[in-house]
């Protein structure tokens, strides 16, 4: 295995490896008799045996002549495997032999799991998440070195020509994507308008780099007349600079969406605004234009009336012609109607007085009838009762009677 470090180093060391660290292996055992035995037991179509993955380190986050650094660097590559690849194999080679002497990681893993016999995942095998999760445990050691990341990335050649004046065709493809980003809303639109401004594009997405583009120019009329056309005009995102490259598009569009959606929102509001302005306004010229408006009449207040109680007829009363603030006393003369009388009212006549008073009198009328009922009824029951005991009587009791009055004539002395 060449991370193993038989051989010598690249900077012509004896000793290849500075540090070797193992994840579920044991020490002084092959490595790979280790690991042999779980591949055994993987699928005959898994042909993949182990994932070769390197993590290397500026000077400024590592430096190669501190032994402690070197220390560090194994224990960011073994917490590496034990978090983003549970349950593998795995073996850490931490070497300082590069031509840059830089302290770097060769971290080997068994790409068969030690439960399922199973293969890496997608995210596993995928290089701009690995990047990620690199980071993410380094970052805990020390502070990340990310270098300089240029966003208009331009070469000597270029810088030259732009100083005497000349054609720089990378110039001209850069302002003519930019064009389009600018009269475009989403990612969508501007890779549609491209061709539009002359420029071919190409969507890529690799496991090393991620997501970028490629450009060509395909409109060649700013060249200068009779000077030789390039036959290959492309050039890929990253090497324009970050300004040109994936992931700054994407959120270039980002931000222009919520920006969009900021707009939206604002215009929906101003028309309410506007209209909470203009009531008071529409109020004030209703009212001058509307005659004044009299003022509502007083309730009066009803009493409820039982249901299916036929009216009692009762003759129309006049009302009385009685002066504002004088007092009005209602005398009941007759017997019944002073047993009857309820209320005595004393209070300033006025138009709910008159009300009361015809209300007071219909109740009053239908209590007399309610009488004239009770007394009627009496005096039938009277007569029923003597008919009854009349029926009882037998003829010969009759005849009896009618004898005995007789003989008491006969018998009563002459006068």
């Amino acid at each position: 295995m060449y991370a193993a470090g038989h051989a010598k180093g690249h900077n012509g060391h004896e000793q290849r490896n500075a540090m070797v660290g193992y994840v579920n292996l044991l020490p002084g055992v092959d490595p790979a008799d280790q690991m042999q035995t779980r591949w055994n037991k993987a699928r005959k179509n898994h042909t993949t045996q182990v994932l070769r993955i390197v993590q290397s380190f500026s000077r400024n986050e590592l430096n190669p002549d501190n032994p402690e650094d070197i220390l560090t660097a194994n224990m960011i590559g073994q917490e590496f495997v034990q978090k983003h690849y549970p349950n593998r194999q795995a073996m850490v080679f931490t070497q300082i032999d590069g031509k840059s002497g830089l302290v770097h990681n060769h971290v080997i893993i068994s790409d068969t799991d030690l439960i399922a016999s199973k293969g890496c995942t997608k995210d596993q095998y995928y290089f701009p998440k690995i990047m990620e999760w690199t980071n993410e445990i380094a970052g805990q050691y020390m502070e990340l070195d990310f270098g300089d990341k240029t966003e208009d990335k331009t070469t000597q050649t270029e810088r030259h020509k732009r100083e005497v004046g000349e054609y720089v065709w990378k110039d001209d493809l850069k302002s003519r994507i930019t064009e389009s980003m600018q009269v475009s809303e989403t990612e969508a639109d501007w890779i549609s308008n491209l061709t539009k401004y002359g420029v071919n594009v190409e969507v890529h997405d690799s496991k090393k780099r991620g997501k970028y583009y490629t450009y060509e120019l395909m409109d060649t009329s700013k060249f200068p007349d009779g000077k030789k056309i390039p036959a290959n005009l492309k050039s890929r995102s990253y090497k324009l600079g970050t300004r040109y490259d994936a992931e700054e598009i994407e959120s270039y569009f980002l931000k222009k969406e919520q920006e969009l959606q900021k707009q939206k929102e604002a215009q929906r509001e101003v028309p309410e605004e506007k209209v909470v302005r203009q009531k008071p306004e529409m109020r004030l010229q209703e009212s001058k234009s509307q005659e004044p408006v009299s003022p509502a009449p007083k309730p009066v207040h009803r009493v409820k009336q039982k249901p299916a109680q036929k009216p009692v007829a009762r003759p129309a009363m006049p009302k009385p012609k009685v002066p504002a603030q004088t007092t009005n006393i209602v005398r009941l003369i007759g017997e019944d109607d002073i047993d009857d009388m309820t209320d005595v009212v004393d209070e300033p006549v006025s138009r709910d007085d008159t009300d009361w008073m015809a209300l007071a009198l219909e109740r009053k009328m239908r209590q007399d009838a309610k009488k004239n009922r009770e007394k009627t009824q009496e005096r039938l029951n009277t007569v029923r009762k003597d008919a009854s005991y009349m029926t009882r009587l037998r003829s010969s009791d009759v005849v009896a009677r009618i004898r005995n009055v007789q003989r008491e004539d006969d018998n009563s002395p002459d006068l």
